[in-house]
């Protein structure tokens, strides 16, 4: 197709966002779920593996006229996961959900909950007592500094009357 010489290129500019992407992890199973994608379609999104060390998330969608809304997501993969059996599947409510089905080993899974961040490691009987230390940690120091203003006070008084 020619174009006129007094024509202007056509530009595209680009409107660039983060999605908010919610992590669940189950038993056998990390599963991600990447929000804020409505208004995109099934074929305006990629997800590829790169060495089956890092998950690419791309999506580009026009907007109106020359601009188009587009994102980029980088994901390391975890080393307990089957990087050849992630699965993605694209909600209409504008939500995409991944699973990253984990290695079978009991090693592995002591090893990667080991490797969580306390946080995520959290059940009743662990929060309760996490708790009570807390609440032991904090009060403590408050007593002794409540007893050592108590006993400055009553100090400072007895040598003033003497």
């Amino acid at each position: 197709m020619e174009t006129k010489d007094n024509e202007a290129p056509i530009t595209c500019s680009y409107d660039d966002f983060e999605p908010f992407c919610k992590w669940r992890r189950e038993q056998a199973r990390d599963l991600l779920e990447v929000h804020g994608l409505q208004g995109f379609k099934k074929e305006q999104l990629k997800v590829r593996i790169n060495n089956g060390t890092v998950l690419i998330i791309t999506g580009e969608r026009p907007l109106k006229n020359n601009i188009r809304c587009r994102f980029r997501k980088e994901i390391k993969v975890s080393k307990h996961c089957k990087a050849d059996e992630i699965r993605a599947k694209f909600g209409s409510a504008g939500i995409l959900r991944l699973s990253f089905p984990m290695k079978t080993s009991s090693a592995s899974t002591k090893l990667r909950n080991e490797s969580l961040p306390s946080n995520y490691l959290v059940d009743p009987e662990t929060s309760a007592c996490y708790r009570l230390k807390l609440a032991v940690a904090v009060s403590v120091p408050v007593l002794v500094m409540a007893i050592a203003a108590f006993l400055f006070k009553y100090c400072r008084c007895v040598q003033v009357e003497t």
